[in-house]
């Protein structure tokens, strides 16, 4: 493999440019976490059943599965099922599954 270096003259002004580009990006995505609204989300002690199953791999059939044989528990409020955090571990934890 044959690598060379490489050498490229940019001028004052251009890297100015970049550099208040990188402060604009910067101030951004300050102003996004300052913002963030799912900051509760991810300090709750809950999921939803749809983020459950997205992160054990798993579809709503299986997932009714172990909900029907008392494998994970779940929590109901109106319309949405949670599920506690420590109900993933537990599922990987279960041995024949």
């Amino acid at each position: 493999m044959n690598t060379t270096d490489s050498f490229i003259l940019v001028g004052r002004e251009e890297i100015e440019a970049i550099k208040s580009c990188q402060f604009e990006i910067l101030k951004k995505l300050t102003e996004l976490d300052k913002n963030n609204k799912n900051r509760d989300v991810l300090d709750s002690p809950y999921i939803t059943a749809l983020e459950f199953m997205k992160v054990v791999r798993i579809r709503r059939w299986k997932f009714n599965c172990l909900v029907k044989s008392g494998k994970i528990m779940t929590m109901k409020k109106k319309r949405k099922i949670y599920i506690p955090k420590g109900e993933i571990e537990r599922y990987f934890n279960q041995v024949n599954d």
